[in-house]
């Protein structure tokens, strides 16, 4: 599992901005949303992000492509694909009326930013499917520019690409989403973990190479019922 994580998570990032054209009109319309409970007196933490499953559920014209409840505190994170730009409201309006805080980030697939870069691979390679895993970790990764020349980030990056290809058709399963930018370079990764390996991954995900790394634990939202966790 972690072999996946150290390719994806010791990747050199490249300086680049996207280009406009290389994407589709709906790869352009892929958000990931932040969403996070103030302390306030009286409020019941786990009715309200039932609450913010159920709204997520009855959204209409926006894919739901991941939603997730970060581990022991109150955020619910999403992957959405807006299917049209008039869909916003009825997922703001309520988070608006709630109190909630929210950050909404463009991104889009992590095989489109490697395919710009001309590794060969298929626009799936990245799993989009982790419903049925319990236990699963987001890996941010934030690439700074340092000495290299932009050729030197363009091979580095094709390099790593490349071998995370063939990680993943050996079986491994990963989804990874670039934040729509140029500079850093934000990358975040989804895998399935089981609690055991975290303490382990974590010392070996921390390489030499010039990122900052963060580790969260989250569940699928579908699975959230409350209480103790």
């Amino acid at each position: 599992m972690f072999m996946l994580l150290i390719g994806l998570l010791t990747l050199s990032c490249l300086p680049r901005s996207v280009p406009c054209g290389c994407f589709d009109d709906r790869d352009a319309l892929l958000y990931r949303v932040d969403i996070t409970l103030p302390p306030k007196e009286g409020r019941d933490e786990t009715a309200d992000i039932l609450q913010i499953k159920a709204k997520v559920e009855g959204l209409t014209d926006i894919k739901v492509i991941f939603s997730f409840k970060e581990i022991g505190n109150p955020k619910v994170l999403l992957v959405l694909n807006l299917e049209k730009a008039c869909s916003w409201p009825q997922l703001t309006t309520f988070l608006s009326r709630k109190g909630y805080e929210v950050k909404t980030t463009p991104v889009y697939r992590c095989s489109d930013y490697a395919r710009e870069l001309g590794v060969n691979v298929s626009r799936d390679i990245y799993e989009m499917s982790l419903e049925d895993d319990e236990h699963l970790l987001l890996a941010k990764q934030t690439c700074h520019v340092k000495d290299l020349t932009t050729p030197e980030f363009d091979e580095k990056m094709r390099q790593m690409f490349e071998r995370d290809v063939g990680i993943v058709k050996a079986g491994h399963r990963a989804a990874c989403f670039r934040t729509l930018a140029s500079l850093p370079v934000e990358l975040m990764h989804f895998a399935p973990l089981g609690p055991q390996k975290m303490e382990a991954g974590v010392s070996i995900l921390r390489g030499p190479e010039t990122f900052d790394l963060e580790i969260t634990r989250i569940q699928n939202l579908d699975s959230y019922v409350g209480g103790c966790q």
